[in-house]
């Protein structure tokens, strides 16, 4: 019973109603720019997955992927050569005559 009673006393004393108003609004505030804020996040990610698919669809990405694979097929090439035990001299001119094809690749696609 005395909790009861202590509450109905809690309810009727006009600094506890003041003070559960303020910390109300403040509630209020804080939940009003909480969603403003997940507004915001969700129109940031939807700007990085634009900027990210125009990316990948951008001519220098596609033209670095392409040089990336090209250096990568040098370098096999002459792992290959090596393991083979072609000559020294001979692995120069193949890797040239690679490179010279994967730079003539490469510009005829910028065409």
């Amino acid at each position: 019973m005395k909790f009861f009673n202590r509450k109905k006393a809690e309810e009727d004393n006009p600094e506890i109603k003041a003070q559960t108003e303020i910390l109300q609004n403040e509630n209020d505030d804080l939940l009003d720019q909480i969603e403003a804020l997940k507004l915001d996040v969700t129109e940031l990610k939807a700007e990085n997955t634009r900027l990210s698919e125009l990316l990948t669809t951008s001519k220098y990405y596609r033209t670095l992927v392409k040089t990336g694979g090209g250096l990568a097929a040098l370098f096999l090439s002459y792992i290959l050569l090596s393991v083979v035990g072609e000559s020294s001299r001979d692995i120069i001119w193949l890797l040239l005559i690679e490179a010279a094809f994967i730079f003539m690749m490469l510009k005829g696609d910028e065409k």
